[in-house]
């Protein structure tokens, strides 16, 4: 027997020892999507906070210590959308009755089990303030306990802030380390990762609430957007090419993205890269809100933050399913 016929054989060339298989499907790339959407409104709706209580930088309070709109309907919408995203985590899982056990034990190398104990601080802390925002609104409702919390805690609303910061981008970072530790699926095996599905988030989080900021408010959001975009975009750029510059495995799994002829919903992903994620979801809405800032009137000003939303699920379902469908070893 030849070394090349014991290669393909006994070894991962085999297709029978690594088939080709969807492990992860849709549920995914949403779970990704909605966990780095939460994990960006809880970084910005923190950052104003702290910025306005120290600097007096950003929209006027609605009063009585309450941020403006934007911030709190943003805090709000933060743990709803996380709980979203976990409620498709857990309709992927195969073995739904055993979820209790990533709550039992602590691996510090694995993604799977720091990130659940990231979920544990985020919950709490994301509802707090967001009651905390919205205490005008809650104290009508006069329900006791809600209403001994907030007197409890009203007066940390900056520290409380800060702390969902640093808790908003390890959620941030975490939905690509998710990905990363894979080494064997060399499309995800970048340490950059994490840092692109964080830039990610947080332009995806700005650009809703760019959607439903009042006017008076939505140049912050606009300003905010655009920076995360470019620096996305400076990103991309490297996570490209330290892909097709790296060993063949790697460099395989990038062409396999960039230029495939594998397809998602009928298209190639090549055509869902360039044209559905770094034209539409990246340059358009980028030159549309450097278009608003200077002050060129926009007929429809959704378009942009609507593009940037699409745009990050695209990259997540790319990122997701292009990983897959490339094999371990070519």
């Amino acid at each position: 027997m030849t070394e090349t016929t014991t290669e393909i054989i006994s070894t991962k060339m085999n297709p029978n020892v690594v088939p080709h298989l969807h492990i992860w499907e849709w549920h995914i790339p949403i779970y990704l999507f909605l966990g780095g959407l939460a994990g960006g409104l809880l970084i910005i709706t923190a950052v104003m906070i702290v910025a306005k209580r120290y600097f007096g930088i950003g929209p006027q309070d609605e009063g009585e210590g309450c941020p403006c709109l934007a911030v709190r309907l943003g805090s709000a919408l933060s743990p709803i959308l996380l709980g979203i995203g976990m409620l498709f985590l857990f309709l992927d899982l195969a073995n739904k009755f055993y979820v209790w056990a990533f709550y039992t034990t602590i691996q510090p190398t694995s993604p799977m089990s720091a990130g659940s104990w990231i979920l544990i601080a985020f919950f709490p802390m994301a509802v707090l303030q967001a009651m905390l925002v919205n205490k005008q609104f809650l104290r009508k409702l006069n329900i006791g306990i809600v209403n001994k919390l907030i007197s409890w805690t009203e007066d940390h609303l900056t520290l409380v802030a800060l702390l969902n910061a640093h808790i908003g981008i390890g959620i941030g970072i975490y939905t690509g380390i998710l990905l990363s530790f894979f080494y064997a699926r060399p499309l995800w095996s970048s340490s950059i990762l994490g840092m692109l599905f964080l830039v990610s988030g947080i332009s995806s989080a700005a650009a809703l609430m760019l959607l439903f900021a009042p006017k008076h408010e939505k140049p912050i959001y606009s300003k905010i957007d655009a920076n995360a975009l470019w620096i996305e975009m400076i990103i991309v750029g490297l996570f490209v090419l330290g892909g097709i510059t790296g060993p063949a495995n790697t460099s395989g799994a990038m062409m396999h993205l960039i230029a495939g002829d594998h397809q998602l919903a009928g298209m190639s992903y090549m055509l869902w890269f360039w044209g559905g994620f770094v034209a539409l979801g990246l340059i358009v809405p980028m030159f549309l809100e450097f278009l608003e800032t200077v002050g060129v009137h926009i007929k429809y000003p959704q378009v942009a933050p609507v593009l940037v939303l699409m745009g990050g699920l695209i990259l997540r379902f790319l990122i997701v399913f292009a990983g897959q469908t490339y094999h371990t070893f070519m």
